[in-house]
């Protein structure tokens, strides 16, 4: 390996991981800004429903920290019965489609598929 080679790649490694490591700063940034957003959010939502200090402001915060908390684990629970009634969906399908064959080839005095 000449010396140029080793070079260039030296180079092109550090270019890789200063990107790698802006990136990584930037989505902190990011997910710091997501939070106090959401803090404000949240602040914004319990003061409208009258709760601007208090106990009754910690109880109003702390089910929304709970409801922001659940929202993924009910995205996740939504997203799998989707996949469920999707797999159903196509069974069915297939079903009807076996079921329609085996009517043509009834109707045609051939001995139909079984269908599972």
């Amino acid at each position: 390996m000449t010396r140029q080679n080793s070079i260039y790649r030296f180079r092109s490694a550090l270019v890789a991981l200063t990107a790698l490591l802006g990136t990584g700063i930037a989505s902190s940034a990011s997910a710091i800004d997501w939070g106090r957003e959401a803090h404000r959010e949240d602040s914004r939502t319990c003061e409208s429903f009258g709760a601007d200090h208090g106990r009754e402001y910690t109880r109003c915060m702390m089910e929304q920290q709970r409801r922001r908390d659940d929202a993924l684990l009910d995205a996740s629970e939504q997203q799998r019965n989707n996949a469920e009634a999707a797999r159903n969906n196509v069974e069915t399908v297939r079903r009807m489609r076996c079921n329609r064959e085996a009517e043509r080839a009834r109707a045609r005095g051939e001995r139909p598929e079984w269908c599972r």
